[in-house]
């Protein structure tokens, strides 16, 4: 697959990435995590590296609360599609 070189700015400095990933994806998630990384850098007053490091924690979070939450709506709707009278 063909790699793309993106650019992408974090915190005040630019970083060239080579992905296979679409440039507009690479940029919407750049956005999220710069946006995350000025909250943090806000309600800290952390050090840059404690910034990342936090900022890291809180996206984690963020990805195992979703996957959490994907898999029980999955067993919610199996358990309704189970429950639905046949036809």
């Amino acid at each position: 697959m063909k790699k793309n070189k993106v650019v992408v700015h974090l915190m005040g400095h630019d970083y060239a990435l080579l992905t296979d990933q679409p440039p507009e994806q690479v940029q919407r998630v750049a956005r999220y995590v710069d946006r995350k990384l000025r909250e943090t850098a806000i309600t800290t007053r952390a050090t840059d590296s404690m910034v990342a490091t936090i900022t890291s924690m809180t996206l984690a979070d963020e990805l195992f609360r979703a996957q959490d939450e994907n898999v029980r709506l999955k067993k919610e709707m199996a358990k309704l599609q189970a429950e639905r009278p046949k036809e």
